[in-house]
Order: C-alpha cells, then sequence, then structure tokens
C-alpha cells in the first residue's frame, strides 16, 4: 500500500505567524496611540497656555486674593468708595451665565459644582457702564488681558466632544460563515459549520454622525465530506475529503451613526452604527482527499476490479489495492460589497465595546468563491482622544486662568477706582473750601441784611405818589395808596416834595411839580390831616435831573420830633 502526506499549503493562523502578526497589530496600536496622545497633550497645552499662562498658574499655587485682601488694597483716600466699586464690578463680571455662582467662584477660588454640570460656559463679561468691557483698557488705550472672551468647556463626554474629528482603534474577533461554497458537506462534524474570524482596524470620525475607515479580517471556511458507503463501479473510490480556504478580507468604508438621529438623547455612550464600503478578499486553500484503488492483472493486461469484474480460473491474476492520499491547491481574489450594524457602548472615554454583524456579497466569484460571508463579531475600540483626567485638568486650568484675567481687571477697576475717589476726595476738599469762603460771604450778608433792617425799621415811614408823564392827576390807584398811607399817619407831621422829569422848560417843570403837589395836599386833608402838619412842602421841578419815571413823583415823609 503506498501513502502520500502532504502539507496545507497555508495553515490557520496559530504558532509563529500568529505571533508575528499580533506582534505587528500591537505594534501599530500602541504607535499610533502615543502619536495621538502626544498631539492631545500638545494640543491642550496651546490651548491652555498663552497671554497670562504663567500668571494664571500662579494665581493657582498661591490662591485666590480673598474679599478681605481686595479690600486691603483698596483702602486709602476714597478706600470705600474704590472698595464699592470693585465689589460692584466683580458682581457685574460674573452676571449673565453663572451669575451668583460665578461671584462666590472669584471669591473662593474653586469652580462650583453647577459650572462643572454646565455643558458650555462662556465667560463673557456684561455691557453696560462700569461694566469689564470697559475695564478692557489700562491707561493709556492699551487693551489688559481678560478671560471674558475665553471659551470653556467641562468634560461630559458627549458625541459632540468623544466624536469629532478623532481618530480610533480597534480588534475584532468572533465566527463567519461563507455561503455557495461548491464543495458541499457530507456526514461533517458541527465544528466545520462556522469558523473563527479575527482582525483589527481603524477609523476617522469626522462627525459624530459619520465615520470612515479601514479594516482587515482573517476568517477560513470548511467542509468535510465522509462517505459511509463507497462507489466500487468506479475507481479510484473517494472515502474522505477535507476542505479548507483561509480568507483575507480588506476594505475600506463608511459609517453612519443612526443613533444620532436624537443628537439630544441621554445615552449618548449608546450608538449604532450603519456601514458600507468596499472590499478585496483573497483566498488560499486546498483540499485532502483519501482514494482508495484496486486492479488486476491477468494476461499481461491491468485493469480497474470493479463490481463488475469477472476472474477467469486459466490464467493467474494478481490483485492489487491501493491507499492514495491527495492535496490539490485552490485560490481566488475578488472584490465584494459589504453591509454591517455596529452596536456600540462606552466604557469609558477612551474604551469602547461592541457587537458586530456583517454581511458580504462577492463579485465576479467565478467556479471557486463562495457567494457571500457572514460575520458575527465582539469589537473592542480604543479612542485616541485625551483622558478624562487630562480635559478635567484643562478644564480647570482654564477657569484658573479666566479667574487670574477677571482678577486682573478687578484690580485695574479697583486702582481707576481708587483714582476716581482721589479726584473726588481732592473735589470735595476744594467744595468744602468754596463752601466756606461761600458760609463767609453768606454770614456777611447776613449782617448787612440785618443792619439793613434795622436801619429800616429806625427810619421814619415815607410814600411817594406816581405821575404819568406831564400830568398832575392822580390815579385810582395811587389815590388809594395815598389815603390808606395817610390814614396810617394821622396826626404825625409830615414832609412833602413834589418833582418833575427833566424833559421840557424849567419853569414849565416847576409850575407841573407844584400842581402835583397841590394834588396830593388836597388828599391828604380830604383824609384828615391838618394843613399845618403838611410842613415843608417843596415844589422843585426837574432840580435833581431824573428823566425817568423816578422824576415824576411827589415823596411824603415822616418828620420825627
Amino acid at each position: 500500500m503506498n501513502k502520500s502526506l502532504t502539507k496545507p499549503l497555508i495553515r490557520p493562523l496559530g504558532g509563529r505567524w500568529a505571533r508575528v502578526c499580533l506582534t505587528a497589530l500591537l505594534t501599530t496600536v500602541v504607535t499610533v496611540g502615543a502619536q495621538a496622545q502626544a498631539t492631545c497633550e500638545s494640543g491642550m497645552q496651546a490651548r491652555t497656555t498663552g497671554q497670562g499662562g504663567a500668571q494664571a498658574q500662579a494665581t493657582c499655587e498661591s490662591g485666590t486674593p480673598s474679599r478681605t485682601q481686595m479690600q486691603a488694597r483698596t483702602a486709602g483716600p476714597g478706600g470705600t468708595q474704590a472698595q464699592a466699586t470693585c465689589e460692584s464690578g466683580m458682581q457685574a463680571c460674573t452676571a449673565g451665565s453663572g451669575g451668583a455662582q460665578d461671584q462666590a467662584t472669584v471669591e473662593s477660588g474653586t469652580p462650583s459644582r453647577t459650572q462643572m454640570q454646565t455643558q458650555t460656559q462662556t465667560r463673557a463679561c456684561t455691557t453696560g457702564p462700569g461694566g469689564p468691557q470697559d475695564r478692557t483698557a489700562v491707561e493709556g488705550g492699551t487693551p489688559s488681558r481678560t478671560a471674558c472672551d475665553i471659551v470653556l468647556t467641562p468634560p461630559r463626554d458627549l458625541n459632540s466632544e468623544l466624536r469629532h474629528r478623532t481618530w480610533s482603534v480597534y480588534t475584532q474577533g468572533g465566527l463567519s460563515w461563507a455561503t455557495g461554497v461548491w464543495y458541499r458537506n457530507l456526514d461533517a462534524k458541527r465544528s466545520y459549520r462556522q469558523s473563527a474570524a479575527a482582525g483589527g482596524g481603524f477609523d476617522l470620525t469626522i462627525r459624530p454622525w459619520v465615520r470612515v475607515g479601514a479594516e482587515y479580517i482573517w476568517s477560513r471556511y470548511r467542509r468535510e465530506q465522509r462517505l459511509s458507503a463507497l462507489d466500487a463501479e468506479t475507481m479510484p473510490v473517494k472515502a474522505y475529503g477535507n476542505y479548507m480556504m483561509n480568507l483575507h478580507n480588506a476594505k475600506l468604508g463608511v459609517g453612519l451613526n443612526l443613533m444620532e438621529m436624537w443628537p439630544e438623547r441621554r445615552a449618548q455612550w449608546l450608538n449604532i452604527w450603519a456601514g458600507t464600503g468596499a472590499g478585496y478578499t483573497f483566498g488560499r486553500g486546498n483540499e485532502y482527499g483519501i482514494h482508495f484503488s484496486s486492479t488486476q492483472t491477468q494476461g499481461g493486461q491491468t485493469t480497474p476490479l470493479t463490481g463488475g469484474a469477472s476472474i477467469s480460473n486459466d490464467d493467474a491474476i494478481t490483485i492489487t489495492g491501493n491507499v492514495r492520499t491527495t492535496n490539490r491547491h485552490e485560490r481566488f481574489n475578488t472584490f465584494y460589497i459589504p453591509a454591517s450594524l455596529h452596536v456600540e457602548a462606552d466604557l469609558g472615554r477612551r474604551l469602547t465595546v461592541g457587537l458586530k454583524g456583517e454581511a458580504d456579497w462577492l463579485l465576479n466569484r467565478g467556479d471557486i468563491a463562495p457567494k457571500g460571508y457572514a460575520f458575527a463579531l465582539v469589537t473592542l475600540r480604543y479612542n485616541l482622544v485625551p483622558s478624562r483626567a487630562k480635559v478635567q485638568r484643562a478644564y480647570y486650568e482654564g477657569e484658573i486662568s479666566a479667574l487670574g484675567g477677571r482678577l486682573d481687571a478687578l484690580r485695574l477697576e479697583a486702582d481707576r477706582s481708587r483714582a476716581r475717589a482721589d479726584e473726588a476726595g481732592e473735589a470735595l476738599r476744594l467744595a468744602e473750601t468754596r463752601n466756606a469762603d461761600l458760609q463767609g460771604l453768606l454770614s456777611d450778608c447776613e449782617e448787612c441784611r440785618a443792619r439793613a433792617e434795622a436801619e429800616a425799621s429806625a427810619a421814619p415811614p415815607s410814600h411817594y405818589v406816581q405821575f404819568d408823564h406831564n400830568s398832575s392827576h392822580v390815579g385810582g390807584a395811587e389815590a388809594e395808596r395815598l389815603r390808606a398811607f395817610a390814614r396810617s399817619v394821622r396826626g404825625e407831621r409830615l414832609s412833602l416834595v413834589a418833582e418833575a422829569s427833566t424833559p421840557g422848560g424849567e419853569d414849565y417843570n416847576v409850575r407841573l411839580s407844584e400842581r402835583r403837589l397841590r394834588r396830593v395836599v388836597e388828599i391828604l386833608v380830604g383824609e384828615g390831616l391838618s394843613a399845618g402838619d403838611l410842613r415843608p412842602a417843596t415844589a422843585i421841578g426837574a432840580r435833581n435831573g431824573k428823566p425817568s419815571a423816578e422824576g415824576r413823583r411827589v415823596t411824603i415823609t415822616v418828620v420825627k420830633e
């Protein structure tokens, strides 16, 4: 019996090849991860470093000044007013998104829990007189560093943060099936129905709803034929067959996140990706078979010994039985179209696990390639994003930088308030000096007024009668005033002086003043005054040279004894 043993052309991944492939895959993952981590760290430092970075760090190490220290700095001339201005500026700067909690943050130096829970906090100062936007300019018109334009985002592990222009690498493993294989199973073991599959790849998530990437999967399919009944009509007779094909699939794909149809959902740790793309597969395999062959040699002629063979007793006959093993190799290369559904759940910012189902349809498969593949895989993904600790550190450094900028603005405002308080104090001192001078003048006026009133009360009462131009008639109002005066001075001795204004001749004015004097005397006498008490009574004409109404009157004065 001749027996030929051959080895398969391509072995399953095991032994040395398995170690080589695994080492290459791990080396690639570690290298890409280290580069992405270095990139993230440098970007984080660039984002948190800038103007005032060292000052913000120093502020973090030394602590934020307390309200007492702020009060101590604002003490001095006008200290109370500067302190009030500083505190009001602090409240104005922290108003808006954060309000009193941001004010508490400025006073204590520690971000509040509400700030940590806020998805996006914009350190924007309020506008208006005295607001921090007015405080961004120092003396001389040069802008100062403030935190009013710093946008800070606390870590929330949202898709908008974790899946926005981020890379990830993953490994996967599970089971695979092949459909439409030309080599059929006959009484095969159950383990031949499915095979193992393993691979990995990398993805670039452009937006939370779309990603692109490349993937490699190794798998195989096997078939077995164990014949329980042999057909001896033809030789050789096949007794056993084993068929195995190793597959190498490489594809470029695109995936769409179905869960992003609800972007405001709470469970952003769960994502369902539907993917497709284009792939290339190449298979290398072999068929191992065991065949029986029986021959008879009679009369120098060898023929197969089949079920209907006849043997003659006349000649010598030689019967030979052979067992032969064969190893036939096959290969194919073709393109395929994949379709997959991938359910993933985040274990953290960097680790994601998932279940993946995929179906591949082969194109131009010919006689050897199967119709398609099916995979059921478990995936483990490593997201090349900063860790939560680094994000929190960057966030708190940004908070400290914002507080440092706000503190600088408050110090600047305090200095300005102190300068304004000094100016106000100087103006107050000038006003007090001016007020003292005015008080002195007022006192002098009061004294003059008192003397004038005293002199007026000591002077004898007087009265005058006003006349129209070129007239000696006493009008009704003037006559009533004259009669009232006459009633108040009955029994007194009166002095009368009659005048005329300067227009007109001297003799005419004297005669006009005499007529006016006579008219007044008549009214006084009519009110019960004695003509003897009306002395002296003089008509002087325009002697005093008064051209206006002051020259057209008769002045009556009580003569004190």
